[in-house]
């Protein structure tokens, strides 16, 4: 039985895998982190996606893209990890799952929130920059090159990704990590993998973000392949755990 339903760790306490709030103090509980994933996942689908925007317009160059990005990201995860963990990407969230420090059904409603967040945020592209462009949300969806192909790009997006998770896992889910230069680390990595995927799939190596700016602009052209390999490689992301 101990197989079937094993004890995850959850917060400062052990809990069943398939533990859901039995109380209005645990519901209280869990509703906090999820605002918090889903106010940070909205202010990175913005923010990143601002900078596509002004791109378009005023030419900050992939460097620019890729620090702003970064720099958003960075902030955001240190700012939020006291009240979430500091998730906003499913891909972090399922990792947790798979390293058995969320029970499931906490990771359903983290991945609804981080979805959520990524549709308002594409909501807010199109109202702050309405003047600015004609549609920002089209503007900061995420396409792969041409000439790239599906399994090419969505592998890559999953590569980085994968190097995303296993930062955040040393820095602060490692008891040994040093969570002082977390949001540091896992900005560096942002960085370096926008600036090598930009020219192919655009970089995102967030799933929510492509699903929001992709569901506002009606644009899916290659959310198939961010999905799949986002989705497919997420069981071994959680190594050694």
């Amino acid at each position: 039985m101990a197989v079937i339903t094993p004890r995850i760790r959850w917060g400062s306490r052990e809990v069943d895998w398939t533990w859901v709030p039995a109380s209005v103090d645990e519901l209280a509980h869990t509703l906090r982190p999820l605002l918090a994933e889903a106010i940070g996942v909205l202010a990175f689908t913005f923010l990143a996606g601002a900078a596509i925007v002004i791109n378009s317009q005023e030419e900050l160059g992939v460097l620019g893209m890729g620090v702003a990005t970064a720099a958003a990201y960075a902030i955001i995860v240190a700012a939020i990890y006291p009240v979430s963990g500091g998730h906003i990407n499913p891909a972090v969230t399922l990792g947790m799952v798979g390293a058995r420090r969320m029970p499931p059904s906490i990771a359903l409603l983290y991945i609804g929130a981080q979805f959520g967040g990524a549709i308002i945020g594409a909501l807010l592209l199109n109202l702050i920059f309405d003047d600015f462009v004609q549609d920002a949300a089209q503007t900061a969806s995420l396409f792969f090159r041409s000439d790239t192909g599906l399994w090419t790009g969505g592998l890559l997006e999953a590569i980085l990704t994968f190097m995303l998770v296993v930062v955040f896992f040393r820095a602060f889910v490692d008891a040994k990590g040093d969570r002082s230069l977390g949001g540091f680390s896992l900005g560096l990595v942002v960085l370096f993998g926008f600036l090598v995927a930009w020219p192919l799939t655009g970089g995102a190596l967030n799933v929510a973000r492509v699903f929001g700016t992709d569901l506002v602009a009606g644009e899916w052209t290659d959310f198939g392949s961010y999905w799949w390999f986002q989705w497919g490689l997420s069981g071994d992301q959680a190594l050694d755990r």
